[in-house]
């Protein structure tokens, strides 16, 4: 009977609480931005209003799962924000153990060749310019490449770079095209193939599944971790690449393939591989690989930060910099119905080419800074994030839409403006209407901004997704000083 009651009592709050969340906000978009009546300055009016913007780091503190996207690659000649490498480290190794190749009953005659293959997901940057990926193993001693992700930071505690075991010239435009191996018997598409010279052939060869020490790597997954830790994939400085590979570690075509010839139980000669895979811990003997993506930025040579053109803003998808915005006349605003209060920011247009190359992030973000605590703290926008879903900023659980952010209505999303010259640039607005409206009309705190090109969200302790690819895509955007790309506020309004 108590268990019912307290069901009952959970649900009431629930229901009061949503009530009294919808019943503090005067709706006056639901419907969307078309249904906004127009500007005639009898009935309905229009402000705009100036943004101090000054931008800071973004702490990272990304940590990938197997399941997300890894950056590999480099980006060499961006003179707008300059270089940036990614490098993956990734622990391949047998599906289970004790291991052997081929079938059972199988007698291996020769082995052939060891490819390592990515499952290739993506490209940023130039697809025409070729880069050069060399493949190392990781030398055994490797103490801190154990565990399942790392921090974007990372880098193994023992050199790998004497370890060179392949490397392979790759074009980012071919690599979705049809690939043939095993003697033209088997076939595959967006996967990056990277042949392993003889001397690694050698070693995992001569690996055994037996019980007697020694090189008994295949006998079980605590034995193979100790002699072999893995492989470290790195983008040569020396060639031209200009851009980012986005590699699945969990798809199925990335695997150390192994090709030989082996005598089936038949007497039967015939080409055949075995793979290794990225292990996702759900087998029994088998536990989860350890991976890491270790992406650093070099603007040593490049326009931003060292001389930034005036009225201009600079981001990145994170790894990058974030923009703290304030709009001072919001303070004080006076109470009006609002139809429309949205931030608009606008590409400062640079070279086509380099624009076309480099574009903008896919989505920015922005939410509000609490600088009375110390240290400050962020929280989502109120109301305006989803307006369909409950959610309370201020709540340690219920803080973001169980869904995510409805980009359709808060914006956030890149669009592509038109000039009268034929040009073109890229844009965001952010729908703040609702926000707005409850500031003005209960007259609430006028809070800071922050607006950045995220990878994912951070907030009381949780990480959530977003929408960017890490590192993919930067813009240079006009600031509130900017004469013709003004960083601005639009309100459309009635007055009361």
């Amino acid at each position: 009977m108590q268990r019912k009651f307290l069901r009952l009592s959970l649900a009431a709050v629930a229901c009061f609480s949503i009530l009294i969340w919808g019943c503090n906000k005067i709706d006056t978009t639901t419907l969307g931005a078309d249904l906004i009546p127009a500007v005639d300055n009898i009935h309905t009016f229009a402000d705009t209003l100036l943004i101090d913007a000054a931008r800071e780091p973004l702490i990272d503190s990304t940590r990938l799962t197997l399941a997300e996207m890894h950056a590999l690659g480099n980006i060499k000649n961006d003179p707008i924000f300059g270089k940036t490498k990614a490098d993956l480290f990734l622990e391949i190794k047998p599906t289970f153990f004790p291991y052997y190749y081929g079938q059972s009953g199988d007698t291996i005659v020769t082995y052939d060749s060891a490819f390592l293959c990515l499952a290739y997901r993506g490209y940023y940057g130039d697809t025409n310019t070729a880069q050069n990926l060399k493949v190392y193993s990781l030398d055994p001693n490797t103490n801190n490449f154990k565990d399942s992700a790392y921090l974007l930071n990372y880098t193994p505690d023992m050199p790998f770079t004497g370890n060179l075991i392949g490397q392979a010239s790759i074009v980012p435009k071919v690599v979705s095209q049809l690939t043939f191996f095993n003697h033209n018997k088997d076939s595959v598409s967006n996967q990056i193939r990277i042949k392993l010279d003889a001397s690694f052939l050698a070693k995992i060869k001569a690996y055994d599944s037996s019980a007697t020490p020694g090189l008994n790597a295949y006998h079980s997954d605590s034995l193979f971790k100790q002699m072999f830790k893995g492989f470290a994939i790195v983008a040569d400085d020396g060639s031209p690449g200009n851009g980012l590979f986005y590699i699945s570690p969990t798809d199925a075509t990335t695997r150390l393939e192994v090709h030989f010839t082996r005598k089936s139980t038949l007497g039967v000669l015939d080409t055949s591989y075995s793979s290794w895979t990225v292990a996702d811990g759900s087998s029994f003997n088998v536990t989860a690989s350890a991976h890491a993506t270790n992406l650093k930025r070099d603007t040593s040579s490049s326009e931003f930060p060292n001389s930034p053109q005036p009225g201009a803003l600079y981001l990145e998808t994170a790894p990058g910099y974030v923009i703290n915005l304030s709009i001072p006349d919001l303070t004080g605003y006076p109470n009006r119905i609002i139809h429309r209060a949205e931030i608009i920011l606008e590409q400062i247009p640079g070279d086509p080419a380099l624009d076309a190359i480099y574009t903008a992030p896919p989505f920015l973000y922005l939410d509000l800074v609490d600088d009375t605590a110390m240290p400050k703290k962020y929280k989502p926008v109120y109301y305006d994030l989803s307006p369909t879903s409950y959610y309370n900023p201020d709540d340690a659980t219920t803080f973001f839409p169980t869904n995510g952010a409805d980009h359709t209505y808060y914006g956030g999303y890149v669009k592509t403006i038109s000039d009268q010259l034929g040009g073109t640039r890229s844009s965001y607005f952010f729908n703040l209407t609702r926000y707005v409206q409850n500031m003005i009309t209960q007259k609430t705190k006028n809070y800071k901004l922050r607006v950045y090109a995220p990878y994912n969200l951070t907030y009381n302790g949780y990480s959530l997704p977003y929408n960017n690819n890490l590192a993919y895509g930067r813009i240079k955007l006009g600031d509130g000083t900017n004469t013709r790309f003004k960083l601005r506020m639009r309100i459309v309004y009635s007055n009361l």
